[in-house]
């Protein structure tokens, strides 16, 4: 372990973080941008939309606690995380690139099959890396606290490096709309250029925090255990301790359930975010960078607010009170528009409303989630106390699953909305029936308040503190002892 201690170098945390920005982007961008591109953009149906990203959950679920059993049961010179992280950065890159540009004048079936296999592809690479790297971060410290502020360092880079794609592709989009006959927001075009650009960053991201953190793999966890090396072949034996690994803390379960359901919660709302942008709010390329440039305060905020009200509340208050108020952010808005109480598109306030309530959902969001993924680091142990084996990455697999229920049930649930909604072919701004834009409004705001309530439900029944972890630790160091 490199450090039991109770601070980490910045450079430690920095190194750490540094790589999460090749995930926030992939998160961001399919989050924001993947169904409004292949709806309005490329053409295909929003329910067929929806169903691809949907679809690729069943082989996260699969891929992602393999791939996270295999990093920790790996043996070699670089340690149990580092080949997988130096060796996902050409398959990432390139599949990344590949799903923003599809096949020209294709059908809805060959768009939706193209969307399905290049999704599964980015989302299976960006799991090799991005769960082995995660599993670094409950190696680097136990401190309750300190494993918030890493975690915090790995959320503001990973929300840095999406909202930098953002921005850049919005300036993109208006210079382009300014210079051209058409909103670059709907050019194929112009979603090809992002994904070369993304592309190119998330290689340089990956490659950085491997070199970066390559120092510590003396220091790490080596794994070792004759029998388990003998049946490491054997299917019926991973699939068990895979098992095992997941479901003996009974923290852990809720942990994993209660974060898919909130993430779906949110995952509705950014998947119908540039919908409700360009169509409900009517804004323009300008309005939608500003609203980009300010989001660059909520990973600031996270970073401070999540370790102190973690340490003043403890990580379950501080999930529960801050996913609850990034929920009332969500759907005030919104409910406020279907009922008639705000002023119309044209007036500033509407800029001003959506900016600010999207910086406080967003912040929120970072600093609950960040309690979260504390929580989940500290469930080590207790799978720890229990097997005797150190499984970082099986663990964090779970939880990079339930991120991608984010764009995964996110999606889905926005695409089912769209549909019941009659929402029509080629939509242009202005142009969309008010009583098309309230009903997918209602359905957003009722969809996102039920899981959202749901998930606070199952955080609200995690048994964990910050006294039981230092206990938990004591008792793991008595045994190292004997």
């Amino acid at each position: 372990m490199t450090d039991n201690g109770t601070t980490l170098p910045f450079s430690t945390k920095f190194l750490y973080g540094f790589g999460s920005i090749a995930y926030g982007i992939k998160d961001n961008a399919f989050a924001y941008f993947l169904l409004f591109v292949y709806v309005q953009v490329f053409g295909l149906a929003p329910d067929l939309a929806g169903l691809a990203i949907l679809i690729m959950l069943i082989f996260d679920a699969i891929s992602d606690p393999l791939i996270g059993y295999i990093s920790d049961n790996t043996k070699s010179r670089w340690g149990r995380r580092h080949p997988f992280i130096y060796g996902s950065i050409i398959p990432v890159s390139l599949t990344f690139f590949l799903i923003w540009d599809p096949p020209t004048a294709a059908s809805d079936q060959v768009l939706f099959w193209y969307l399905l296999v290049m999704g599964i592809g980015i989302r299976t690479t960006i799991t090799l890396y991005e769960i082995p790297s995660t599993a670094l971060g409950p190696e680097l410290t136990q401190d309750y606290v300190e494993r918030s502020s890493l975690i915090a360092f790995r959320a503001w880079f990973g929300w840095w490096g999406g909202l930098t794609m953002w921005n850049l592709l919005w300036v993109f989009v208006v210079y382009s709309s300014a210079n051209g006959t058409q909103d670059a927001r709907y050019i194929p075009e112009t979603w090809v250029v992002y994904g070369i650009g993304c592309s190119i960053v998330m290689a340089i991201a990956i490659l950085v925090t491997g070199l970066g953190t390559h120092k510590h793999i003396p220091h790490l966890h080596i794994p070792y255990d004759a029998e388990a090396d003998s049946k490491r072949t054997q299917v019926k034996t991973v699939l068990k301790d895979i098992w095992l690994t997941l479901n003996v803390s009974p923290n852990y379960r809720i942990l994993f359930i209660a974060y898919i359901v909130c993430k779906a919660a949110s995952g509705l709302f950014t998947n119908l975010t540039l919908f409700f942008y360009s169509y409900y709010w009517e804004l323009d390329p300008s309005d939608i960078l500003t609203i980009g440039l300010s989001l660059f305060l909520a990973p600031v905020l996270g970073l401070k607010l999540a370790p102190m009200c973690s340490g003043l509340f403890g990580k379950r208050n501080t999930a529960i009170g801050f996913f609850a108020a990034s929920m009332v952010m969500e759907n005030a808005l919104i409910l406020l528009r279907v009922l008639d109480l705000l002023p119309s598109n044209d007036s500033p306030l509407i800029l001003a409303c959506v900016l600010a309530c999207h910086l406080a959902a967003v912040a929120c969001i970072i600093v609950a989630g960040t309690a979260v993924g504390s929580m989940v680091f500290d469930t080590v142990e207790e799978v720890e106390t229990a097997t005797n084996k150190r499984m970082e990455g099986t663990l964090l697999a779970a939880r990079s699953f339930a991120e991608k229920c984010m764009a995964g049930a996110g999606a889905f649930s926005a695409g089912l909305i769209l549909s019941f909604a009659a929402w029509p072919e080629d939509a242009k701004p202005g142009l969309v029936s008010q009583a098309t834009l309230d009903t997918v409004g209602v359905y957003t705001v009722i969809a996102s308040t039920v899981l959202w309530l749901l998930g606070l439900f199952f955080i609200s029944k995690v048994r964990e503190n910050k006294e039981a972890h230092a206990e938990r630790l004591s008792g793991l160091a008595a045994k190292g002892a004997q």
